[in-house]
């Protein structure tokens, strides 16, 4: 670990990240488990992160939860955020033009975390993937796309392990993904086709920030039935325009 890291802040943080995963209220045992710190450093931490306004101790029950507050000071960090303000406006055409929902995501590890999600005006709503959400690379629209972007040596440390089947259309043949990332790289897209959701169909294309490294990936999608081969193309051909556009 780098000189310049504060153990202490890396201590917290890694609370702050676990009851995130948990989404539901704990306790402080609950906390010490998780991480195995003792529970004199927990309870530091915990106080130290209720006093910053990160989390929230209740009163009645004594349990700790993430504060809504976080929740605003995050929005607030995004709605100045350039990247994050053109990913808005090219989710916003992007649904407006296919009536779909549209998900940007971002690579963490070897995990695809959903951040943002729009809603199209179809009647028909694909409630799959939400925001919080953290997916398997290798498979899904986006997520593929954000594979396929990887360096090689994590590519290859990925796909040596034991890959999750999600519904029975899942490829976990290494080499067959191999394939077809190349293809995702060579045209710019992903197709993606109940392997991920039963049911479920998306299209990812990747976005870039302006020194031209991958920020993220864009999907749009709905059931099986909306997205025959034409409406596929159609679908394509609007996010590949509308990711250029911003």
């Amino acid at each position: 670990m780098s000189s310049e890291i504060s153990l202490s802040a890396s201590k917290a943080m890694t609370i702050f990240t676990e009851m995130c995963e948990r989404g539901e209220p704990c306790t402080l045992a609950d906390i010490v488990r998780a991480t195995g710190y003792p529970r004199t450093v927990t309870n530091r931490m915990v106080a130290t992160l209720v006093h910053h306004g990160f989390i929230d101790r209740h009163d009645e029950s004594g349990l700790y939860s993430v504060s809504p507050l976080a929740l605003h000071m995050v929005n607030k960090a995004f709605r100045s955020d350039p990247l994050l303000t053109r990913v808005e406006q090219m989710m916003r055409q992007i649904v407006n033009r296919t009536a779909d929902n549209a998900l940007f995501m971002i690579r963490n590890d070897r995990h695809a975390y959903v951040i943002r999600r729009a809603e199209g005006a179809s009647p028909i709503k694909v409630y799959g993937s939400q925001v919080g959400m953290s997916l398997p690379l290798h498979c899904g629209g986006a997520p593929m796309v954000l594979l396929a972007h990887c360096e090689p040596a994590f590519i290859d440390d990925y796909l040596s392990g034991p890959l999750e089947a999600r519904t029975e259309h899942t490829c976990t043949d290494a080499g067959k993904i191999r394939e077809r990332l190349i293809r995702i790289r060579e045209d710019g897209y992903a197709f993606s086709r109940e392997d991920l959701f039963e049911y479920v169909v998306a299209i990812g294309a990747p976005v870039f920030d302006d020194r031209n490294r991958l920020a993220g990936a864009i999907s749009v999608g709905n059931i099986t039935q909306r997205y025959p081969p034409e409406r596929m193309e159609d679908v394509r051909q609007i996010l590949i325009e509308e990711i250029a556009r911003y």
